[in-house]
C-alpha cells in the first residue's frame, strides 16, 4: 500500500475529481451571483433608482442577469490541481471591465459548499488509486 502511496499522481487525482464535479462548482458560481456576489466576497453595486423602478430590478446588489445568458454561458476549465470559472458569453468581457475581474470565480461560502461535493469524490479517486 505505500508503494502505491507513493506512486499516487495526486495532480491527475485532484483533477479527475475536480472534473468530475465541475457542475457543481458552476452551480454553486451560479448561486453566489444570484445573491449579487463576487469571488472576493464583496457584493456588486446595488441597482440605480432607475433600473428598480423602470425595468423592474429588485432593488440590492446588481445580478448580472437579464436573459440568462451570462449564467448559462458558465464553464468550468480544470488544469491539474486549480479551475478557472468563467462564462462563454459574448459580455463577459465587458461585464469584467465594468465591475471588475472578481465577478467570476469562487468566494468563501460558495467554495465551501463546492468542497462538500467536491472532498467524497477526491477521496473515493484516492481510493481507487491505492486498490
Amino acid at each position: 500500500m505505500l508503494d502505491n502511496l507513493q506512486r499516487l499522481p495526486l495532480d491527475f487525482v485532484m483533477q479527475h475529481a475536480m472534473e468530475k464535479t465541475g457542475d457543481e462548482a458552476v452551480n454553486q458560481q451560479r448561486l453566489q451571483l444570484a445573491q449579487g456576489l463576487q469571488s472576493n466576497d464583496q457584493y456588486l453595486p446595488d441597482y440605480s433608482f432607475r433600473s428598480v423602478f423602470q425595468y423592474g430590478k429588485e432593488p440590492g446588489p446588481i445580478k448580472l442577469y437579464d436573459t440568462g445568458a451570462y449564467y448559462r454561458g458558465y464553464k468550468i476549465d480544470v488544469r491539474e490541481d486549480i479551475f478557472i470559472l468563467d462564462s462563454t458569453d459574448h459580455k463577459s468581457e465587458m461585464l469584467k471591465k465594468r465591475y471588475g475581474p472578481d465577478i467570476a470565480g469562487l468566494g468563501s461560502e460558495a467554495r465551501s459548499n463546492y468542497i462538500l461535493t467536491l472532498r467524497p469524490v477526491f477521496i473515493n479517486e484516492v481510493k481507487t488509486y491505492l486498490q
